[in-house]
């Protein structure tokens, strides 16, 4: 890990969602979201089908296949 900072991604439905305290680390060419991390900052989180779903209320916060 190199560094802790705050990214901006945009979702499915085209709005942007602001993640803080994102851990940095160059070296895994990818991006990983802790689950639980998602869990701790309210999110529910659904996994079934292939499918993972964070909401927040009614809100669909991210959805992957």
């Amino acid at each position: 890990m190199e560094g802790i900072g705050t990214v901006h991604i945009k979702i499915f439905n085209g709005m942007v969602q602001e993640l803080k305290k994102v851990r940095y680390t160059p070296q895994l060419k990818r991006n990983l979201m802790s689950v639980g991390a998602m869990k701790a900052l309210g999110l529910e989180v659904s996994i079934g089908d292939g499918v993972l779903k964070m909401t927040r209320g009614l809100i669909v916060v991210l959805k992957s296949v």
